[in-house]
């Protein structure tokens, strides 16, 4: 979804990676106890790769305290996200077959010295509520998050090695979805991907991928590759922009929340639980 308009908050939670596939193996460890202690994050988790000079991939994950589905219908709900999500200034589903919508938004974001940018998105939406997006349209996961057993250095679907020495990091994400870097291996993902059709980028996919890591917890993580136009470098709005990725998540999980308690006491007031 949309993430344009950035808070005038200082700083943010993430840190920016200089390298591309070197951090992957910086964190390989913390990767494989992640699953574990995931329940415990209490705030927005948010790191920021860079890709090239001009793109960069966000990565970012909250805790709900909700069931998956509870997460899944605040998502699919396109005509209602500008209610939902704060960075969306305008919003409209145009079109909805099946698991696809196509949806425009306008955000807009305060950049420098009272100045506004605002731009304008269509993105088609697609929704893959049982094992998420295919592995071929996503970029590889990082060492240690494969859910075979493999160790990272296996061939990906182009037959191209994932050891350092053939994948191209940056030629990848300009054709591929990020996959989420905060997955928990071996639970079932529900993803809705988003891609630009048209508007005022040159590039901007990503994934939202759904996990429910409880019998009333739900992991969100969001991934995201964004790629302004020539003329607004990225290094200008990249902390902004993750700004307000932690806003929306925020505001996604505080939205869920309330609404996974209202329907528990409708529920209650009905008799059906106690």
């Amino acid at each position: 979804m949309n993430v344009l308009r950035c808070s005038q908050q200082a700083g943010f939670s993430g840190r920016t990676m200089e390298g591309a596939l070197v951090p992957w193996r910086q964190r390989r460890a913390a990767q494989r106890v992640a699953a574990t202690r995931v329940q415990a994050i209490p705030d927005v988790r948010i790191e920021v790769e860079k890709t090239s000079w001009t793109s960069r991939r966000i990565f970012a994950s909250v805790v709900v305290a909700t069931p998956k589905s509870i997460v899944w219908s605040a998502l699919t709900d396109y005509d209602n996200l500008g209610s939902i999500v704060p960075s969306i200034v305008e919003n409209r589903c145009l079109e909805r077959t099946g698991d696809s919508a196509l949806v425009y938004q306008v955000g807009a974001q305060d950049v420098a010295l009272g100045l506004k940018f605002s731009a304008a998105v269509s993105l088609r939406c697609t929704e893959f509520p049982n094992g998420g997006v295919p592995s071929d349209l996503l970029t590889v996961p990082p060492p240690g998050l494969f859910n075979d057993g493999r160790d990272g250095n296996s061939p990906n679907s182009s037959g191209s090695s994932t050891d350092g020495n053939n994948y191209d990091v940056a030629a990848a994400a300009e054709t591929l979805f990020p996959y989420p870097l905060t997955s928990v291996p071996g639970v079932l993902p529900s993803d809705i991907s988003f891609e630009l059709v048209e508007g005022d980028f040159q590039e901007f996919r990503g994934v939202w991928r759904l996990q429910q890591i409880g019998d009333s917890s739900t992991l969100l993580s969001y991934a995201v590759y964004v790629k302004p136009q020539a003329w607004l470098p990225v290094a200008l709005v990249q902390s902004r922009i993750a700004n307000e990725v932690v806003r929306n998540l925020e505001a996604l999980r505080q939205y869920a929340e309330t609404q996974y308690a209202r329907e528990f006491q409708q529920q209650k007031q009905l008799g059906a639980v106690h």
